[in-house]
């Protein structure tokens, strides 16, 4: 920037902004958590007293009634705006002698770097002008800001779902009471916010939809098709209305641009570049946090992190490698392989140790693979209908046990026959052209999962749905028990076409068959592998070690499904993916732990 040193600013700005994420984001998450406390002790206490029962009984009988209304304006707690919240953070902050010498060090740092640029005569004629120092007004409003911007990054929806159902609240005449109590500052959130997610106009029109569909359900305007869809309408041609006769707001200028006008002379707002600039700033270049370290209270804790650094040294051998050294002797080639673990005078024991548990198991997976082909020529009439229905039952046990609850909506799904749909979707085109096939076979008894013993509930709230008048209602139980059907013939028309795969068979002579997997070279890291049972004992980074794996991989094993060597490889992959995992949470938890160490408790 001509004449204007804008990396010194970019190093303010980092500083300010590092310093805020470290010590003033706790503070507003302590007041928070303290202001939702006092919330819930306040409204605990009203509904248990004489004015909250008579509040709550008069509001009863009204669909738009709101029994904590009245606590809502003149309780102590409940009535605070977004405006007092950041007054009680400021008031924590004040309360801290820490705080207050750091921001009043990071403000001589803010006036040094404009003196240097206007002089010191400009400088004061300019607080004289303003009425303080502008150094200390300058830090005041950036640290408003900041708090401003972090509510505004929290309130931002996290996905299309979260922004139609928000938007869906405020536009009925559910939220109304909430959207018209809004403070001046709580508005100008909601509003920067919804501009940061830019909502399309296609999750606008259905927030103003849903909207529009529940205060007819509420008021009674939705007896039939027409009835609704007319109410819809017009309330939405209402809300677009509404938001296209708003006026403009003329926008005031901000403390930045008056400052970027009285003191660099620019027309533009110059701290959005030093902004931008101090996002490229790494943090271990920036020489101001450096300096200032040394004066401030509370650190601003530097990571000096270089990926190509770490894996330099990674890829040397540790100190106590390079001075080790066998007593008397040199380690010789033959015994490399071997572990350091091992005492020395008994390599030669563990490598004919070795060799028998190779031996071994090379002699069990000839007596399995025997076994099978006796068994393959045995299995016939009743016995392959038996091995049938066990491999069915495993089949089932399995994937029952690999349900997991991650997401929080697999419970519910599950609970309406609608689990898996993630699949199904991803394989439509050749569902809807099997669909003729299952319809078919509905009748000849070859399509199992329509049966009408396993499907009363879904064909129930299909005949429900007929005789229902309320469109809604219509929709929901006709549409649950519809993809229930279509989930279940969707699953089994899949599960016929992985049986047909060439790599896949579901049984073939009564046995159990698993995908084959190509054998892969055996990771340098890893030596002398061997499964007994369900345990693989190998020597990984020249450490013996014995991993548990599951019945089932240890049967693909055994079954010539899964070739040892990449099996071994999967087992390091996976635990090289964890312990990296590990590495990275309790950094992250250090780091934490010592930022919070140095915050107000």
């Amino acid at each position: 920037m001509d004449g204007i040193n804008s990396r010194r600013f970019a190093e303010m700005e980092a500083l300010a902004s590092s310093y805020f994420r470290c010590y003033l984001v706790p503070v507003m998450n302590e007041t928070q958590a303290y202001l939702n406390r006092k919330q819930v002790e306040e409204m605990k206490e009203y509904s248990t007293s004489v004015s909250g029962i008579l509040g709550m009984m008069a509001t009863a009988g009204q669909p738009l009634g709101d029994p904590y209304q009245t606590l809502k304006l003149t309780g102590e707690w409940n009535s605070k705006t977004t405006e007092e919240y950041i007054g009680m953070c400021k008031e924590r902050i004040l309360a801290s002698d820490d705080i207050q010498r750091d921001l009043a060090c990071m403000a001589g740092r803010w006036r040094e770097t404009v003196v240097a640029e206007i002089g010191r005569k400009r400088y004061d004629a300019l607080s004289e002008k303003l009425g303080c120092d502008l150094a200390y007004a300058y830090l005041d409003y950036r640290m408003d800001q900041l708090m401003v911007d972090k509510l505004v990054n929290d309130r931002i929806p996290k996905s299309s779902a979260e922004y139609i159902i928000r938007k869906a609240g405020q536009s009925s005449l559910l939220g109304l009471a909430q959207t018209l109590g809004r403070s001046p500052l709580a508005e100008e959130i909601e509003s920067r916010s919804e501009a940061a997610y830019h909502p399309s106009t296609l999750e606008k029109g259905a927030g103003n939809v849903l909207g529009a569909s529940a205060d007819a359900i509420m008021l009674g305007g939705a007896g039939s098709w027409a009835s609704l869809a007319r109410f819809v309408g017009m309330d939405v041609a209402l809300t677009a209305a509404a938001d296209s006769l708003m006026p403009d707001t003329p926008r005031e200028k901000s403390v930045e641009e008056c400052i970027s006008k009285g003191v660099f002379g620019k027309e533009n707002n110059v701290f959005d570049i030093f902004r931008k600039e101090a996002t490229m700033i790494p943090a271990k270049e920036n020489t101001l946090i450096a300096q200032v370290n040394g004066q401030l209270r509370n650190k601003i804790p530097v990571i000096n992190f270089g990926f190509m650094d770490w894996s330099k040294k990674e890829n040397e051998k540790p100190v106590w490698m390079k001075n080790y050294s066998m007593p008397g002797k040199e380690r010789k080639d033959q015994y490399k392989d071997v572990p350091l673990v091992v005492a020395p005078g008994y390599e030669d024991a563990y490598l004919k140790e070795q060799e028998m548990l190779k031996e071994k198991a090379e002699a069990e997976r000839e007596q399995t693979k025997n076994n099978t082909e006796t068994q393959t020529d045995g299995y016939t009439g009743q016995n392959a209908e038996d091995v049938e229905t066990a491999i069915e039952t495993r089949e089932k046990t399995e994937s029952q046990a690999e349900q997991t609850n991650i997401n929080g909506w697999d419970g519910l799904l599950r609970s309406f026959g609608l689990d898996g749909m993630g699949k199904v979707a991803g394989n439509l085109g050749y569902i809807i052209a099997m669909l003729p096939d299952m319809l078919l076979g509905l009748f000849t008894g070859k399509t199992k999962s329509l049966g009408l013993k396993d499907n009363l509930l879904p064909i129930a709230s299909i005949v429900a749905g007929l005789f229902v008048r309320n469109p809604l209602l219509k929709i929901l139980l006709m549409g649950l028990g519809g993809a229930n059907l279509l989930n279940k013939a969707s699953k089994e028309a899949l599960s016929n076409q992985q049986n047909e795969d060439n790599g896949y068979s579901r049984k073939e002579s009564g046995n159990l068959q698993y995908k084959r997997y190509a054998d892969e070279p055996l990771n340098p890291r890893i030596a002398n592998p061997v499964l007994q049972g369900c345990t693989l004992i190998a020597t990984i980074d020249r450490v013996p070690c014995t991993i548990q794996i599951s019945p089932t991989v240890a049967d693909a094993y055994r079954s010539g499904a899964v070739p040892l060597n990449t099996l071994a490889n999967a087992i390091l992959a996976q635990s090289d993916r964890l312990r990296q995992m590990a590495a990275e949470n309790y950094d992250s938890s250090q780091q934490e732990s010592a930022a919070r160490s140095r915050g107000i408790q």
